[in-house]
């Protein structure tokens, strides 16, 4: 009964595990190849400190687990100037976009003048500069001719001309350097206090002064030099009045500030506006080198391919176990059972607690795992078959076959387990799920060696000692030593 209890302990542990799994509606995510999505490819412009790359790409992470719709996105450096960028299960793939190739680089600057001086809503025609390949004004209407033939650069040391369509109709700003930026945002968040999204911005103690200070200057002016500009990445965003209640002498206190989007599209653009100042700008400058999508009915049939190849390969080797080793292959198909569901539950918890994304390189690293957990039952089964045919007893070949096999079969998982290491360490993207895969099978086939093979081969002997009930040999195999 001991000898029992041993033998089905570890099994029990893990299937006890796939039923508190199965209890809570786990289950692996899926990476980009598995269940669709996009990638894109960024290259640096110019050359970059690669200090600098790390720290985009942790901003494009954090901004985009932010957006709430990709569940594990796979951001990994290629090279020396590139950034791979895989985002699964995207439903809105140009948001993502937006997240990850937006500079996020926020200003606030005061406004000198606007076309809205003229009291008349403009329409404006802009072509390429071919001086400075940037964006110029080429016709304007009568009343704000002034503004024929104005570059639009942001350029947030001098003074700048810029668009901004938040009144419903495009209008030029004439802008001053820029007092504050993104750098002395502390928080941001997306809020609807009466009926209208507002973005909530909470300034730096250090910069609250600043902040303090310019709202001074501005609320002396009237028209349009008592406007503020909220700049980002080149467009203004809003332009709001300093309120003729705020007094000249003291300014707007306490460090906050608002900005108003509205409730076109129920937050959306509120939530996502804050998310872009809530971590900032970018240190780099990007483009898009390549983008590729996978649909989810591609990544559904490369799931069932990959699973049925799967299929055919487990029923095969066990078939062959089964009529070859007979009672040791039913203790094989046995532990081979509760290894797939210890690895599915790891493989699930991995995914629910670390973020771990199963992709097709992890598919196949569960297949050669299948192999791996295999051999280790063959390795164990000949040693024993050859203790026997030499005239061992029943008993003594168990105990000194099982010993011989876990030393050949710990040399083995630990090449295959540095081999998982060195591969997590180096390598990026997908592969790293092939060695997470090969690394977990690697562990439990060491763990199912130790305490699960050994108790019950020593189970099978004192069932019957009949040794055709274990392998395809003759008892004179045995008598004839």
């Amino acid at each position: 009964m001991k000898l029992l209890i041993k033998t089905i302990f570890i099994p029990l542990i893990f299937i006890s595990l796939f039923f508190y799994v199965n209890y809570e509606q786990l289950s692996p995510k899926l990476g980009l190849d598995l269940q669709g999505g996009i990638s894109v490819l960024l290259t640096a412009e110019g050359s970059v400190d690669e200090e600098l790359i790390e720290q985009a790409v942790e901003i494009m992470r954090a901004r985009i687990e932010d957006f709430g719709e990709v569940q594990e996105p796979e951001i990994s450096i290629t090279g020396s100037q590139s950034v791979l960028v895989q985002l699964p299960g995207l439903t809105d793939q140009e948001k993502a976009l937006e997240a990850v190739g937006t500079t996020g680089l926020l200003t606030f600057r005061p406004v000198l003048r606007s076309s809205l001086e003229t009291g008349y809503s403009p329409a404006f025609t802009i072509t390429q500069d071919p001086n400075n390949e940037g964006e110029v004004i080429t016709t304007v209407p009568k009343g704000v001719s002034e503004f024929t033939g104005i570059s639009l650069d942001d350029d947030i040391k001098t003074i700048s001309y810029l668009l901004s369509d938040d009144d419903g109709f495009p209008v030029i700003y004439e802008l001053g350097p820029a007092e504050l930026s993104g750098a002395d945002i502390e928080n941001a968040s997306a809020v609807i206090p009466d009926n209208e999204w507002i973005v909530q911005l909470k300034f730096k103690d250090e910069s609250s002064v600043k902040f303090t200070n310019l709202t001074k200057d501005l609320a002396k002016e009237g028209g349009e030099k008592r406007k503020l500009a909220i700049v980002l990445d080149g467009k203004v965003v809003s332009a709001p009045s300093i309120s003729f209640e705020v007094d000249p002498n003291e300014g707007i206190t306490g460090g906050t500030a608002a900005i108003t989007v509205g409730n076109t599209d129920s937050g959306e653009s509120a939530a996502n506006l804050a998310v872009l100042l809530r971590y900032g700008a970018l240190p780099v400058s990007f483009e898009r080198s390549s983008i590729q999508k996978v649909s989810a009915t591609l990544g559904e049939n490369t799931v069932n391919i990959g699973l049925n190849a799967g299929l055919v390969g487990i029923v095969t080797v066990l078939i062959y176990i089964l009529l070859y080793y007979r009672l040791l292959g039913i203790i094989t198909i046995l532990g081979l059972g509760s290894f797939g569901l210890a690895f599915y539950s790891i493989l699930s918890l991995l995914s629910k607690y670390q973020g771990f994304t199963l992709t097709l390189a992890g598919i196949a690293g569960i297949i050669v795992s299948i192999g791996l957990a295999a051999d280790s039952y063959i390795v164990t089964y000949e040693k024993f078959k050859d203790e026997l045919k030499v005239g061992r007893s029943y008993s003594y070949a168990v105990e000194k076959s099982t010993k011989e096999a876990w030393r050949t079969i710990l040399v083995a998982d630990f090449v295959s387990l540095s081999a998982a290491t060195l591969l997590f360490v180096l390598a990026v993207g997908p592969i790293k799920g092939f060695a997470i895969s090969l690394g977990i099978a690697t562990l439990i086939d060491l763990l199912y060696t130790r305490f699960y093979t050994r108790h019950a081969l020593n189970l099978a002997v004192i069932i019957t000692n009949n040794s055709r009930l274990f392998f395809p040999i003759k008892t004179k195999d045995l008598e004839n030593v």
